[in-house]
């Protein structure tokens, strides 16, 4: 198996499925499947079932998987050998980013990254944090994260950021009347979630005591209240472009805020591609 076989096992083993894993490789549905062809073809034995649901790894196929996820981890070590013996960071480094972060300081970051280190390959999984963190415990597929949120387990984590919880609305006229504006609520992890009720309740607000309006997405309901459409409680990370009224919150008596944080393995750190990042993001 080549390089790109290797890469094809990955991608069908993660995803199960034949158009998404074509969409993570950046070719077309078809490519994909004639590649995959040609390694049965070579190999001699089928090592996918297709479904309607789906595909699912034959015998063969996993054990055509394992060998592809083995060498792949050995390139990986092969390549921090090298640099640590060359001294010049290169290789790949598989990064998994929560969405909101991607989204508002990510780019930034890569330009700055990539410019000191041409030489590294970046392969980018962009998700909700939950989805970061549990691919960086299974150790398949990603090397690092940056996740939002809290999170116990095995990882080292590193906090890169801390911002304040604000609350905004259209206009400072607003802030005295918001039980008269819809709560404008977005999908977020359970502890964020918890922490934004307890606020809730114990500034005597509710948000299911009016109309309330909820959106998957934190781009969408800070457009909204900027549009007179409610009001909601965002992290500062969303707010570069807001132009109503904005307020920084308290809980408990102290600054509500939302931490995000670098996390990887512990025998990953010392990989000089890894500490080329890390040290690009603090």
């Amino acid at each position: 198996m080549d390089e790109r076989d290797i890469e094809m096992l990955l991608a069908l083993k993660k995803t199960r499925n034949i158009t998404q894993a074509a969409g993570q490789l950046f070719i077309n549905q078809s490519s994909l499947s004639k590649r995959l062809h040609n390694l049965e073809q070579r190999l001699q034995t089928q090592l996918v079932i297709r479904s309607q649901h789906g595909i699912q790894l034959t015998s063969a196929g996993e054990a055509a998987w394992e060998t592809a996820r083995k060498t792949d981890q050995l390139n990986h070590q092969l390549q921090t050998t090298l640099m640590r013996e060359s001294q010049v960071v290169c290789g790949s480094l598989n990064l998994g980013c929560s969405i909101n972060y991607a989204q508002y300081a990510l780019p930034a970051i890569l330009v700055t990254f990539q410019h000191q280190y041409p030489a590294v390959r970046l392969n980018i999984t962009i998700d909700y944090s939950r989805n970061i963190y549990q691919q960086l415990l299974s150790g398949t597929h990603l090397d690092v994260g940056i996740v939002r949120g809290e999170f116990n387990g095995p990882l080292q984590q590193t906090m890169i950021k801390n911002e304040t919880i604000n609350l905004i609305c259209p206009t400072a006229a607003d802030r005295s009347h918001l039980d008269k504006l819809p709560f404008i609520q977005r999908q977020t992890d359970s502890h964020f979630q918890d922490e934004m009720t307890t606020w809730l309740a114990s500034n005597q607000h509710s948000a299911f005591n009016h109309q309330t309006i909820t959106v998957n997405n934190l781009t969408s309901c800070v457009a909204f209240v900027d549009h007179g459409l409610g009001w909601a409680l965002v992290p500062e990370i969303a707010l570069d472009h807001f132009k109503g009224y904005r307020e920084p919150l308290l809980l408990n008596g102290q600054p509500f805020c939302r931490q995000t944080y670098f996390m990887a393995p512990t025998n990953l750190l010392s990989a000089p591609v890894v500490e080329a990042f890390k040290n690009t993001l603090i």
